[in-house]
């Protein structure tokens, strides 16, 4: 039981490193789109590229887009937290179950 655990540990940290992905490419997708639209100003390449990496963080730059744009980079963000949240438990179930069995 304590492989198992430390099996689903593993898949939800691969699906935390992929929702991750995920969110950056639908935040500079968004970002991407902005950019075209008028009255909106287009972020430098530097800052662009920390945005699209730290994209939890620079959600605030979102504010006041419309749900279209936004929807898909939440559902990344949702995903990414139930990932870590999951991933935590199974590493807790696996560790506990691992000192059980000696």
């Amino acid at each position: 039981m304590a492989l198992f655990a430390a099996i689903v540990a593993f898949l939800a940290l691969a699906g935390a490193v992929a929702s991750w992905i995920a969110g950056g490419w639908f935040y500079a997708r968004t970002l991407r789109a902005l950019a075209a639209e008028p009255g909106h100003v287009r972020l430098a390449t530097p800052a662009r590229v920390a945005a699209v990496v730290a994209w939890p963080f620079a959600l605030g730059r979102l504010r006041g887009v419309p749900t279209a744009y936004v929807a898909p980079v939440n559902k990344a963000l949702v995903a990414f937290l139930a990932c870590l949240m999951v991933a935590a438990a199974a590493t807790s179930v696996a560790t506990n179950l691992a000192r059980v069995s000696r």
